[in-house]
């Protein structure tokens, strides 16, 4: 299991740290993310994101969940300093394959990035964004983007 990478998106990032759960059902939407981080943390699996999910958490944070910068600053922290995460700035290549991308499908100009980086250097993205799996099993056909609670069912 050491060689599985996988993508973790923006929203599951702030599910585990804002520790969201559904208004509707009251799931835990944190659980899962927090289990992977476990296994990235503990060499079990490697993580990556990228400077663009670091910006959007940002965003999110301040404008939509109220939170100082102080707050945003030490709970990111955690994700910076651990072991076997990489945070990638996306290369000119990745900006390209994600252009074409969006020409092809319905992704936004984010989505299109991530999809970029994921497929060069992720066996899975891990999301919450059904259209964003939607598209990618079109492309893939394969379940290579995939929920939290899916990748656990399906390697753990």
């Amino acid at each position: 299991m050491e060689n599985i990478k996988v993508f973790l998106d923006t929203d599951v990032l702030i599910n585990w740290l804002s520790k969201e759960e559904d208004p509707n059902t009251g799931e835990k939407l944190w659980e899962a993310p927090y289990k992977i981080l476990k296994a990235i943390e503990s060499g079990k699996i490697f993580g990556m994101t990228t400077l663009l999910n670091f910006m959007e958490i940002l965003f999110v944070l301040r404008r939509k969940k109220r939170w100082k910068d102080n707050e945003i600053v030490k709970k990111t922290k955690a994700i910076h300093s651990m072991a076997n995460f990489d945070i990638f700035i996306p290369t000119q290549e990745d900006i390209m394959l994600g252009y074409n991308m969006q020409m092809l499908l319905e992704f936004d100009p984010f989505d299109s990035i991530y999809y970029a980086v994921g497929k060069r250097y992720a066996n899975h993205i891990i999301t919450r964004d059904s259209a964003f799996i939607k598209n990618v099993s079109t492309i893939e056909k394969r379940s290579f983007a995939i929920t939290p609670e899916e990748f656990l069912e399906s390697f753990y």
